[in-house]
């Protein structure tokens, strides 16, 4: 998909102090996350990000197609929202936003997201459904609303 013409790529090194600012940030200090004592008795058999700081990326994507594009939008959220792989800290991930398909109104637009690791494996894939404030002038196949 990151090939794909019109694709928006956004790449992030995810650090040991990304994870630790975005479990203080939630408040989400499960071991898996933070401890590497634990971490190592678990089947990763290390500390992993959490997949809504990916989750997060995929956000950041779609802030940027959007402002590439010209429009406002509001997340209507991610359906097929999938946790493929564990994104371990150090990880370079390289997430390609693209939309797909627009309502019949052009007041709504799904679009494909997905992160691929350094090593070009997909770690987190979804669809990301967006509500337009003014129709889109992309040139989209029309779906039902």
């Amino acid at each position: 998909m990151r090939d794909r013409p019109g694709a928006v790529l956004l790449s992030k090194t995810v650090s040991e102090v990304d994870v630790y600012l975005f479990a203080g940030i939630t408040g989400d200090f499960y071991p898996l996350h933070l401890d590497a004592e634990y971490a190592a008795t678990q089947p990763v058999g290390e500390r992993i990000a959490h997949g809504a700081l990916v989750l997060g990326f995929f956000s950041a994507a779609a802030a940027r197609w959007a402002q590439r594009e010209g429009l406002d939008i509001l997340s209507a959220g991610y359906d097929r929202l999938r946790f493929i792989r564990p994104v371990r800290f150090g990880d370079t991930l390289t997430v390609a936003y693209a939309a797909d398909t627009a309502t019949a109104t052009g007041r709504r637009v799904i679009a494909s997201v997905e992160a691929r690791n350094q090593h070009g494996e997909v770690v987190c894939a979804a669809e990301h459904l967006v509500h337009l404030s003014s129709p889109a002038s992309h040139q989209l196949k029309p779906v039902s609303e």
